[in-house]
């Protein structure tokens, strides 16, 4: 009986090891991906409003998006304004229910400590 309790771990590795080797020879990982086409390094001295433009090396693109053309000025104002009014309504609607009387909380008013505790060596009497 001791002899097969000696043999347990070798036993034991032996079936770890062929489960791995079995496991990578199912596949694996998959191939690595062909690299990106890389834009050229520049070879020139940088235009002054280089700056707006995000480059990772791939694809610059300007920082700002110029992507909707299609919406007016009017329309983007209308909209900014729109979302600032939101945020205007719902700051009003939630100080009119009164938040302050529904905090369960002792407010700064009820605060009993009169001085802040001394800190620092003892005062020396001379």
């Amino acid at each position: 009986m001791a002899s097969v309790r000696n043999l347990a771990p070798l036993v034991r590795r032996s079936v770890v090891a062929t489960r791995s080797t079995r496991s990578s020879l199912r596949g694996g990982a998959s191939p690595p991906l062909p690299p990106f086409a890389r834009s050229p390094t520049p070879t020139q001295k940088l235009v002054e409003s280089n700056d707006a433009v995000w480059d990772d090396g791939v694809a610059p693109e300007l920082a700002l998006d110029y992507d909707c053309q299609h919406v007016s000025s009017k329309e983007g104002i209308y909209s900014w304004l729109g979302g600032l009014g939101f945020f205007v309504v719902l700051y009003q609607f939630i100080k009119a229910t009164d938040p302050q009387s529904k905090n369960p909380a002792v407010n700064r008013t009820m605060n009993v400590v009169v001085d802040a505790p001394r800190t620092g060596p003892p005062a020396t009497n001379e």
